[in-house]
């Protein structure tokens, strides 16, 4: 008797690591990864990039990569994320047309020489939007995962009815928090969101080594990992840091990691506050973070909603905290409090709040048993939770079901 061919699934994204120590959504491909050894064959349709390699990234993994425009301008993608890189830049509002055209037709053609068994869609608009128009096309079943960008903004009339209109014709749809998907509503026959977190690469980040680093820093390291945009709240972060007793701040030191739009006016305000114990790292290597996190006495992630209305969807960084051992204090927006729960796997306070960040530091720096209770704890939960073997495990479960279950409707 033949083997039976392995699930062939092709997986849209508008962000994917375009080389081997690029961070962006680097959770995708670690999903992809696992998917891969869970026999399924995955490939990988992402936006083309100045900073894409040459090399393969992943044995297990085909990546494919549609140019939209001359190569050296193509700046709509990755940075900062699309929404901030079009208020950064208005000009990049010339190159939406040809992004998502090109993201369209790419599709068709690579699905009709793949024949994948299905489309994976990562994030609802505009991937899950254009992936169902192909699926209805080429009769390809579709399932679509929303992360929390496409859920907490792009809320215009128009686009709340495309949300609505792909959810409804999907064949499945997965939400990494409850908190993501309750923003999507229940109205136009929505079906239900299967609830499937991102993971953590548990082993990778246990293992990290502060040594190097805190041979250089004999002071606490109070740590922040991300993007320098709006929504994740950093601003509040060096207003609490300034609001800590001199005598904390003199033995503390705050690390940024990360970069973005907001990097300048962060400089600016860590001066204009005084605050000299600050130390902005940029883009880090993600085979770096580990050490970064070892090192770490506390980490920190303000959130908050920005302007407009985005938040986080789930906080992956978070799970790195939790694998790591790192003690947490994050705040209580987006699915955020359905990853940390207060004062049992971390720390959660208001956004926006540099006062109660501030309190919530100067405690976790000075209470060993509530680090000790908080990181045993997120650690149990992390293994529990989030490991991608687990996480790889559900997804592949719920791409092989809905596969057959809609070859049984043809």
């Amino acid at each position: 008797m033949s083997t039976p061919a392995p699930l062939k699934v092709l997986m849209l994204t508008s962000s994917y690591p375009r080389n081997d120590s690029d961070n962006s959504s680097v959770f995708l491909r670690n999903l992809a990864c696992n998917l891969a050894q869970q026999q399924v064959e995955v490939h990988v349709l992402a936006p083309d990039h100045p900073l894409v390699g040459n090399t393969k990234l992943d044995s297990g993994v085909k990546t494919h990569w549609f140019q939209y425009f001359p190569k050296q301008w193509q700046q709509l993608a990755y940075g900062s994320g699309i929404l901030p890189n079009l208020r950064r830049n208005k000009l990049l509002y010339l190159q939406v047309p040809f992004f998502l055209t090109t993201m369209f037709f790419s599709l068709i053609f690579l699905c009709k020489r793949l024949r994948p068994d299905i489309i994976h869609a990562h994030w609802i608009i505009p991937q899950g939007l254009i992936a169902i128009m192909v699926g209805k096309l080429l009769n390809i079943p579709v399932i679509a995962t929303a992360h929390g960008g496409d859920a907490f903004s792009l809320n215009t009339s128009l686009l709340s009815r495309l949300k609505a209109l792909t959810l409804k014709h999907c064949h499945a749809w997965t939400s990494n928090t409850k908190a993501t998907a309750e923003t999507f509503g229940t109205a136009n026959n929505i079906s239900t969101p299967i609830i499937i977190p991102m993971g953590v690469d548990i082993d990778r980040f246990q293992s990290g080594d502060g040594a190097k680093l805190l041979n250089q820093e004999n002071r606490k390291i109070i740590l922040f990992v991300g993007r320098l945009v709006e929504k994740k709240g950093v601003k509040y972060l060096i207003e609490a840091f300034s609001k800590l007793p001199l005598e904390a701040q003199k033995t503390s030191v705050l690390w940024i990691i990360g970069d973005g739009d907001e990097r300048t006016a962060l400089e600016k305000q860590a001066r204009r506050l005084g605050i000299k114990n600050i130390k902005f790292w940029g883009q880090v290597q993600n085979k770096q973070l580990p050490d970064f996190y070892a090192a770490a006495s506390i980490f920190v992630a303000p959130s908050v909603v920005d302007s407009k209305g985005d938040t986080e969807g789930q906080g992956v960084i978070l799970l790195e905290a939790m694998a790591s051992k790192t003690p947490i204090i994050a705040t209580t927006v987006g699915g955020i409090p359905e990853v940390i729960s207060h004062k049992e796997t971390g720390l959660l306070v208001p956004p926006n709040n540099s006062n109660e960040l501030s309190n919530s530091i100067l405690l976790m720096l000075s209470n060993k048993k509530l680090i000790d209770d908080c990181t045993k704890n997120a650690w149990s939960e992390v293994n529990k939770t989030y490991s991608w073997g687990a996480v790889s495990q559900r997804f592949s479960s719920v791409l092989n079901e809905f596969e057959k279950l809609a070859k049984s409707k043809q």
